[in-house]
């Protein structure tokens, strides 16, 4: 069956979740948890967060997000390392039963949310500071979690499926491509305009917040986009094994692959004004710089996964990742032949 005309012939329908009793293959949250048992032994000597003393060695921490001054990072151990003040000082909390988060998103209310690999999304209430939980009634394995600007949340899963609530998460409400195939990210740049990005290759895009998605041309070589990010409308980026990174810019139609400059997995990508970055396997932290991908400058050295990136209001770089790695870098201090990083990345 042509894979293509499937998707477009599911394209626009809704349901509430129903029951499938079809057997999963390991959710990609999992395989990222399971692949920093393949890391090097962690040498911390150059890491500057590492003088936070609520970071465990044995926290695996996954993703990152900010809301003003408040920065979240999630470990895989159930602990949410918070910051009030951009990352100057941290305080660790861990959830009921240690869930294993896989990652953090935060709205526009300045509001965060969670997920777990057991199905669950985390909600923090703003005013009294606890985390309360709410259940996705599927068989299907969760992978991420983004919170568009019109302040949906959105959930990506296994059978090329998409979940999206209110923030309150009264009720989920699915969208199926029903194939056998994994979105592994969304990212909305407005209200409206917005993309998923799954297994082989496959990418959508929405132009009413979601309520319709159009199948566009896969990604070349059924390429599986593990970490995914947009600068605006026309131009993003998808990040996967063999440091390989395609970019399109002009909203998804075309794709084309970047040089690469490491062969370590990429598993996160970020882009924003302060410019584009990408994280993956062996410490591997890469930055688009005119045009090009390069080693970031003045990295810190450690032997861990790099998994989680952001670029918080006070222009520092946030990364984190295995053995409890968490560093925040001043890039105004940084050389200005960087500054070709900022602005249009096209």
């Amino acid at each position: 069956m042509d894979m293509k005309k499937n998707m477009q012939s599911l394209l626009g329908k809704k349901s509430e979740l129903p029951a499938k009793c079809w057997q999963r293959r390991i959710g990609l949250a999992l395989l990222f948890i399971a692949l920093s048992a393949c890391e090097a032994p962690l040498d911390l000597s150059g890491a500057e967060a590492e003088g936070a003393k609520d970071l465990r060695r044995y926290d695996m921490l996954q993703a990152a997000a900010h809301s003003g001054d408040e920065v979240m990072v999630v470990s895989s151990v159930g602990a949410i390392v918070v910051s009030g003040d951009s990352g100057e000082n941290w305080q660790r909390f861990e959830l009921p039963g240690r869930p294993p988060l896989i990652d953090i998103t935060a709205c526009p209310s300045g509001e965060f949310f969670a997920l777990d690999t057991e199905r669950r999304v985390w909600r923090r209430d703003s005013d009294a500071g606890q985390w309360t939980s709410s259940v996705l009634d599927t068989p299907e394995s969760t992978l991420s979690i983004h919170c568009a600007p019109n302040g949906r949340l959105w959930v990506s899963a296994s059978f090329g499926t998409l979940y999206w609530s209110a923030g309150d998460m009264q009720q989920w409400t699915e969208f199926s491509l029903y194939e056998d195939l994994q979105f592994t990210a969304v990212r909305f740049v407005d209200e409206n305009k917005g993309f998923a990005l799954g297994e082989f290759g496959t990418v959508l895009t929405s132009t009413d917040g979601g309520d319709s998605w159009e199948a566009l041309e896969p990604i070349p070589n059924e390429f599986y986009p593990m970490g995914v990010d947009f600068l605006d409308a026309q131009t993003g980026w998808a990040g996967g094994l063999d440091g390989v990174i395609w970019q399109t810019t002009d909203g998804g139609l075309n794709w084309e692959r970047q040089q690469s400059v490491t062969s370590a997995p990429i598993y996160n990508v970020h882009a924003s004004e302060h410019g584009v970055f990408a994280v993956g396997g062996s410490a591997k932290l890469v930055e688009r710089v005119g045009g090009k991908w390069q080693a970031f400058e003045g990295a810190t050295e450690v032997l861990a996964f790099m998994r989680g990136v952001d670029t918080l209001d006070n222009g520092s770089l946030l990364v984190a990742g295995g053995g409890g790695t968490l560093v925040v870098i001043p890039l105004a201090e940084r050389s200005k032949s960087n500054e070709g990083n900022k602005g249009s990345n096209k």
